[in-house]
């Protein structure tokens, strides 16, 4: 009767345990993060509501976060493209556009606001590739193009 109640009343733990070639835990205040090189990718396995290793640690159901589409709609144009006096955006519901132009290093060298088919000078710039975004203000999305100055 002893040995049936102090078998029955202990419970056996499942501890997340790696035995990996290399590895390392860091933490903070806020966050604890444990890492290990060498360990093989298998699924998540559970069992009664309890979470099993198979020699790996799985403290994580991964998720995607997001899946939306910040690209505007393709009716959007930019022309001309190449440019060598000014650059055009043109959508045919949208009439006001927020705009920014970085060269390819990065520079910022105009953000703004334009409307529907209104030049935007870009004769000043020197020859070369430029990143132009152009910016929805109704929904924040945003499309990036790829224009050249001759």
């Amino acid at each position: 009767m002893i040995f049936l109640i102090t078998s029955f009343s202990y419970s056996q733990t499942i501890s997340k345990q790696v035995i990996g070639t290399a590895g390392k835990t860091q933490s903070n205040s806020n966050l604890k993060v444990n890492w290990s090189v060498g360990e093989p990718v298998v699924g998540l396995m559970t069992a009664g509501g309890n979470q099993l290793g198979n020699g790996y640690y799985p403290a994580l159901d991964l998720q995607a976060l997001s899946v939306e589409d910040n690209v505007l709609d393709v009716q959007l144009r930019v022309y001309p493209n190449p440019t060598s006096q000014s650059l055009y955006v043109t959508h045919p519901n949208m009439s006001s556009f927020g705009i920014t132009i970085l060269d390819l290093n990065g520079k910022q060298l105009y953000s703004g606001n334009i409307n529907k088919d209104e030049p935007l000078d870009v004769s000043n710039y020197t020859q070369g590739m430029y990143l132009v975004s152009v910016e929805n203000k109704e929904t924040n999305k945003k499309n990036t193009y790829k224009v050249i100055k001759k």
